[in-house]
This record gives structure tokens, sequence and C-alpha cells, in this order.
């Protein structure tokens, strides 16, 4: 759901609107006037919401989708149908559902936070607090900081300067160190026509507690839904967090790690420096990923991997053992 602490959603749209603007079919006569309120994510979607499905490997999403509305391709138009969905076909589902997106919701409040900053919080005199933010008791905010619109801050934090805070509700005892920028927009593209469409990002960051993010470290918002930390977290300087990743209690990533959107990070797992995760992939709990691994592939609880593409350890090992036998052959 898109949060209006964040975001404005316009008026309603006629899916004959939608049909018109995409020169799309209704399946069905008398749909045109049917209301759309907002767009959401596949396995979110609820009636009222217009949503996308272009891809059979999210085919497991459509088990919870309940929106009204949702544009797809011709080949996968049953499948939208058989969930009770009106199945809107057109040439590019992703690009077309971001274009719609953008025009049904914008930036800005427009149910504005009531703020409170707790009388014992300590602001450098430089730092730049937006409306309707809140800061808890005892968090510190740095020089150069900038708190945008309706941030919330728990207590006893630390933030420290050229910190960015955007679209965000941030838990107790965090430490954000300087440089760190929460809730970016993520790296979303879709090309259709030769053209490159900016995907808006909908979402929200959320830090629970006891989070510590390193220097010049960046946490995207997410693209529709949220990006999310859960308890005692670390990440150290130089990393990036994609829209939509969920980072589980207790993991940690050294420098240079880079996450890509929607993965899920397991309890306890360890990042080496420069490990990198493709996008949509799991690491299971108390698993490691070594320094320099890249995850192409779901990694199970518990293993350690390493190399690129990334596999388990000892598999890694006996593959760079036979490589450098055979290098040594004349």
């Amino acid at each position: 759901m898109i949060d209006l602490h964040f975001y404005t959603i316009r008026p309603p749209v006629t899916l004959g609107d939608v049909a018109h603007r995409f020169q799309a079919v209704l399946p069905m006569s008398g749909l045109a006037d049917e209301e759309i309120q907002s767009p959401s994510s596949l396995g979110e979607s609820q009636p009222g919401d217009i949503t996308f499905f272009s891809d059979k490997r999210f085919e497991d999403q459509l088990l919870t989708a309940n929106g009204t509305a949702c544009l797809t391709t011709e080949k996968l138009s049953p499948l939208v149908s058989e969930r009770g969905m009106i199945a809107i076909v057109t040439n590019n589902p992703r690009a077309n559902f971001a274009r719609l997106s953008g025009e049904m919701v914008s930036l800005g409040s427009s149910t504005v936070r009531e703020g409170k900053i707790d009388d014992t919080a300590i602001i450098h005199p430089s730092a730049v607090i937006s409306r309707g933010v809140s800061i808890g008791a005892r968090t510190r905010i740095g020089a150069n900081a900038v708190i945008q619109d309706g941030v919330v801050i728990g207590e006893d934090c630390v933030i420290e300067p050229l910190v960015c805070i955007s679209f965000a509700i941030i838990g107790d005892r965090c430490h954000l160190k300087a440089g760190v920028i929460i809730g970016g927009a993520g790296f979303g593209m879709a090309e259709s026509e030769g053209v490159i469409v900016n995907v808006p990002h909908l979402g929200r960051v959320i830090l629970h507690d006891d989070i510590h993010i390193g220097s010049n470290s960046c946490v995207d918002r997410g693209q529709l839904g949220d990006t999310i930390l859960m308890n005692q977290v670390k990440i150290d300087n130089l990393v990036q967090i994609a829209h939509n990743v969920f980072i589980d209690e207790g993991a940690m990533l050294a420098g240079h790690s880079a996450v890509a959107g929607s993965c899920r990070i397991g309890k306890k797992a360890l990042f080496g420096g420069r490990a990198a995760v493709a996008d949509h992939i799991n690491i299971g709990d108390g698993s490691i990923l070594a320094a320099f691994g890249g995850a192409m592939n779901n990694v199970p609880d518990g293993e350690m991997w390493s190399g690129v593409p990334a596999m388990p350890v000892r598999d890694h090992m006996r593959s760079v053992a036979i490589l450098k036998k055979l290098g040594k052959q004349k």
C-alpha cells in the first residue's frame, strides 16, 4: 500500500482510459467505466488496484493477487483471467505500468504526518529538517544532514554529517555514518520502442532497531512495497542495497558489497568484501558469501559459497585447483 505520508494518489482512472492510453482492448464490453484507484505490486494487489504480470517466473505471486486489473501479455493473459483479474493486453506491460504509475501517483504527502522532535534531541544548526518529521529522545543529527518530509527517526540514534534520509521510518539506536543515503529511488528501467522509461519508486525504507550503516552506503526505497532491514543488521562502508530488498536480523555485509533488487538475505548471513547478489536471489540463514563472490543462484541455509558465479566453497576450490593444474600442462 502506498504511504500517503510520502506520496499523493491522484484521482481514479477508468479502465477505458487505461485501454485508450495503451491502445489495448478490454476483454469484455461494459468494463470501460470500472475505476482504478492505485498501482500495486502483483502479489500485494487488492480490489481497486492495477498491477502488471510480464514474466512467468513470478507466477507464484498470482496466488495472492487480488487486483482489479492487470497489464499483461497475450500469452500470459489466461493466467491473469483465472485469478479473476481483468487482463489488459499490451505490448510491454512493465514499461506501460511504469508510465501509468508515474501518472497516478506523485511525490509529496497528501496526509502530513504530525511530526514531533523530542526536547532531548541534538540537532546541528546546519541540518535541514523538513515538515512532519519525528525525531526521538537523545537522537543526534549531524551537520548538513537532510531529513525530508514525513521521516520518522527513533530514540538514541546517531545521524552523522551529510546523511540524507527520505521516504523512511527508522527505529531506535540506529547509527548512520557520514554520507549515507536512505530512501533514494532505486535503479529501475524499462525499455519500450527504443525509449528507456524510468520506473517510479513508490515505496519506503524501513530500518528496525540497532542498525549500523557505514559511510557512503545507499539503501534504496521500494519500487512498490518496502525495503526492510531487521534488527541488528550491520552494513559496512560503500555498500549498495537496492529496492525491495529484505535483510533479516543480524546479517552483516562488508565493504563494497552489493545486493540487487528484491533479494532476501537471511538471519546472520555474512558477506565478505565486494560480494554481490543478482536480483531476486535468496541468501539463506547463517550462510556466508565469501569476498568477491557473485551469487546468481539461491544459497541454502548455513552454506559458504565463493567465486563467480558463486558455488559451494569446496566446489570452487576444486575448480581453481583443476584450472591451476591445466595451466601447468605443456
